[in-house]
């Protein structure tokens, strides 16, 4: 294998994917000639013309050279996985009958005898003399043309090759001999080393630092050992803090309410005092108007009562004369007190 050329892996995409005709070939892609058996090669099969060949169809993890215009050359191989995922669709769609001559042409001159993947080392393949890994899957067909069978006699047609629709990933794996996994190890080794290290050096921060936080969680714990814990404290605190602000509010409120209180308080003695200066006002008024009423009273009545007097002197002439009475001097002191 050129150590330069890219490796792919075959790979199915889907179930419409797979291996769907056996050609039998000159050269197979394989490299793995299949042995063909006459009572003439092999005595257990004697007494009667066998027409059997008998060889590998797929190997795992060997690579097979291939050429395309698109990637050049290149290698190829199938994984066990991959083998065992074809063999499954092969043979759910029946196509065990499916032969071909050299990819070209197809042929009924071919039967399907048996077909069977190697699992251990006491598979039967060992027994027609191939010693090839697990997993590798073998053919076992009949014959039925002289014609086809004499070119395999002749070396003209020695082995089988598969035809397959399948896609082709990149790989990046690499068969490891015993020196480089043993580097490979030791790599890993030391980086597992180093990491340790780093991790160990952290975990004696960690715990370091988790003996201080242990240490002043103790001391805030004394220190609120009442509240019961750090955050009840610092509830606390801020309820504290908002009732002192809603106090403060209040107090605002109720300075503001008292000043508002008093100003009403004066707006209204102010009020009153008016009121009460223009009632004194309108007493007075009414009294210096009654006062003027009165005097103009006693004024009528003494005038009327002079009159009267006149009046009865002039009428009553007789000798009878009769002198200013006692109520008349009780009216007269009353309203002018100032003429006695």
């Amino acid at each position: 294998m050129d150590k330069d050329l890219p490796l792919y892996d075959i790979t199915l995409e889907d179930f419409e994917q797979g291996m769907y005709k056996i050609s039998l070939v000159d050269k197979p892609a394989i490299e793995e000639n299949f042995i063909y058996f006459s009572k003439q090669s092999i005595e257990m099969f004697a007494n009667d013309e066998k027409r059997e060949v008998v060889g590998p169809i797929m190997i795992p993890n060997k690579e097979i050279l291939r050429q395309s215009a698109e990637n050049g050359y290149y290698y190829v191989r199938f994984t066990e996985e991959t083998i065992r995922e074809i063999m499954y669709n092969y043979s759910k769609k029946g196509l065990f009958n499916e032969f071909g001559i050299q990819h070209e042409n197809d042929t009924t001159d071919v039967v399907m005898l048996e077909i069977w993947m190697k699992e251990s080392n006491n598979d039967k393949s060992t027994d027609y003399g191939f010693d090839l890994p697990n997993g590798t899957v073998f053919v076992k067909a009949k014959i039925e043309s002289d014609e086809l069978f004499n070119a395999i006699k002749d070396g003209e047609i020695n082995g089988f090759s598969i035809e397959i629709a399948a896609n082709i990933t990149p790989t990046n794996k690499e068969e490891m001999t015993e020196f480089s996994f043993a580097k490979e190890l030791g790599k890993l080794e030391a980086q597992f080393e180093t990491m340790t290290n780093k991790f160990q050096e952290r975990i004696e921060a960690l715990e370091s630092e988790n003996e201080i936080l242990l240490s002043s969680l103790t001391s805030f714990e004394a220190k609120f050992a009442e509240v019961g814990d750090l955050e009840k404290a610092v509830e606390m605190i801020q309820k504290h803090i908002a009732e002192m602000h809603k106090m403060g509010e209040e107090e605002e409120e109720m300075a503001q309410d008292s000043k508002e209180e008093e100003e009403m308080k004066e707006d209204e003695k102010y009020e009153a005092t008016e009121e009460v200066i223009e009632e004194v006002a309108e007493v007075e008024e009414n009294f210096e108007a009654e006062e003027e009423v009165n005097e103009q009273e006693v004024e009528e009545q003494f005038a009327a009562q002079q009159t009267e007097e006149v009046v009865a002197e002039e009428t009553d002439k007789t000798i009878n004369f009769e002198s200013i009475t006692p109520e008349k001097v009780s009216l007269i002191n009353k309203h002018f007190p100032s003429l006695y």
